[in-house]
């Protein structure tokens, strides 16, 4: 166990956040990450109502912990989910691209905490404005969609712990217990691990996908749509290089959102991890195994306790 402002205010046994990641974590995955004492998150993006529905039923069925549904303010589809989140007493929602202002009283109305994933100062400030109860601050070394300024976590984090009095989560490039010490010694209260939870035997994503993952290097990654502004950090792989080529040769917005956004559920329900959008972040050149969460949460925390004694060699005079 181990306290901080975070476990508080969600009321969890580690400051643990899993990533929301569409097409992947629904209700299996969101309870085992919460019945080990994380949160849990449901990503609601690609979810029509009635979906939403029974993911939040189910993930209730299987935990008596908090969980969360993830939903990106952008999308058409987010009112619909913040109704389906109030309607069915949701503990906590985690908003994403987008302004949070929009939707955090109403939220608060109804008795649920609010978290918001912010890349800048700018959006800290927003998000504090806003009346957020913390949030999640995401480093371009993290998988998926990325903020245009592709601040690192390393430089993203402290700024941010700095600027608010918010608790405030640590996201991108984490996977272990280097990662957990690193982040609180930058300010963060929490962690928010998406890849690593990627691999994980609760994780219902393609097999295909995790052995893509499992076979990546420091280097596999890229990042698509820096010209159209909707940025993902992807596998290097068919696709992505195709994605980069349309880039390059001014192809329209539109098209090359298409394909970046479509080619996920290829991928994650699919199983194509040539020609499908494999997301996943930096942190991927450090996986090699695929525990359950209860063991990876537990090997986090072993590692964390043995770095900080062999830090503190260091200091000792």
């Amino acid at each position: 166990m181990m306290e901080t402002r975070i476990t508080r205010l969600l009321g969890i046994q580690y400051p643990f956040l899993q990533g929301a990641m569409a097409w992947i974590t629904g209700w299996e995955i969101a309870s085992a990450v919460s019945n080990a004492g994380g949160l849990g998150t449901i990503a609601a993006a690609t979810m029509e109502p009635e979906r939403l529905i029974h993911e939040i039923r189910r993930t209730r069925d299987s935990t008596q912990a908090p969980f969360a549904v993830n939903i990106p303010i952008r999308l058409p589809t987010s009112q619909q989910a913040i109704d389906v989140v109030i309607s069915e007493k949701v503990p906590i929602v985690v908003l994403a691209a987008g302004d949070p202002m929009k939707v955090t009283e109403r939220l608060h109305r109804a008795g649920i905490l609010v978290l918001q994933v912010i890349f800048s100062l700018e959006m800290a400030d927003r998000s504090k404005e806003a009346g957020v109860d913390a949030v999640i601050a995401m480093g371009a070394e993290a998988g998926g969609n990325l903020g245009p300024d592709e601040l690192a976590t390393m430089v993203l984090v402290p700024q941010v712990a700095r600027r608010i009095d918010l608790p405030v989560v640590a996201a991108g490039g984490i996977g272990d217990g280097r990662g957990l010490i690193a982040a609180l010694a930058l300010g963060a209260e929490g962690i928010q691990m998406g890849t690593r939870i990627l691999a994980t035997r609760e994780c219902t994503v393609h097999p295909a996908y995790q052995e893509a993952l499992l076979r990546a290097k420091d280097v596999d990654t890229t990042v698509t749509g820096r010209r159209t502004g909707l940025e993902f950090r992807v596998l290097k792989n068919d696709l992505s290089r195709k994605i980069l080529g349309m880039e390059k040769s001014g192809a329209g917005r539109e098209e090359i959102d298409a394909i970046s956004i479509g080619g996920l559920r290829k991928a994650a329900v699919e199983g194509d991890t040539s020609t499908g959008s494999v997301m996943m972040g930096q942190v991927s050149g450090m996986i090699s195994d695929i525990p359950s969460v209860a063991e990876l949460f537990n090997r986090i925390m072993s590692e964390a306790s043995a770095r900080i004694r062999e830090v503190a060699r260091y200091f000792d005079s």
